[in-house]
């Protein structure tokens, strides 16, 4: 939607707008930089957690191929400890992949990219303004 310029009537009007725009734009610029920060963290996160996801798996499968070839005891007990821990080990890495894997890289450059859509269309209200500004008398 076109910005309603023509009710700027004085230079002084325009530079408050343009004070404020500018401040908006400064904004999404830091909001982008985090974004972009965010968004390579996760990336190298996502990464390291879907080895350890694998890692895991592979640790209770074979858990659970040891226990069931194991008579009951002391060690069949042990096992059994190990696989509810590796269980709960893989639950905590599946949880931290939702929060910052894969899904999060994806969520991540969607924000960039709406924050990039905002910065473009505060540059083009800048720009209408400064037209504005430099078509008034001084």
């Amino acid at each position: 939607m076109p910005l309603s310029v023509t009710l700027l009537s004085t230079q002084a009007d325009c530079d408050q707008v343009l004070a404020d725009l500018d401040d908006s734009r400064k904004n999404l610029d830091f909001r982008r930089l985090q974004l972009e920060r965010n968004r390579d963290n996760a990336t190298e996160r996502a990464t390291t957690l879907d080895a350890d996801i694998a890692s895991t798996e592979a640790e209770v499968s074979s858990l659970n191929a040891v226990i069931a070839s194991l008579p009951d005891g002391n060690t069949k007990t042990e096992m059994q400890n190990r696989l509810r821990r590796a269980d709960f080990r893989l639950f905590s890495l599946q949880q931290r992949k939702s929060q910052f894997g894969t899904t999060a890289v994806v969520l991540f450059e969607s924000q960039l990219n709406e924050t990039n859509l905002r910065i473009g269309s505060l540059d083009t209200d800048i720009g209408e303004v400064q037209g504005r500004k430099a078509a008034l008398p001084a």
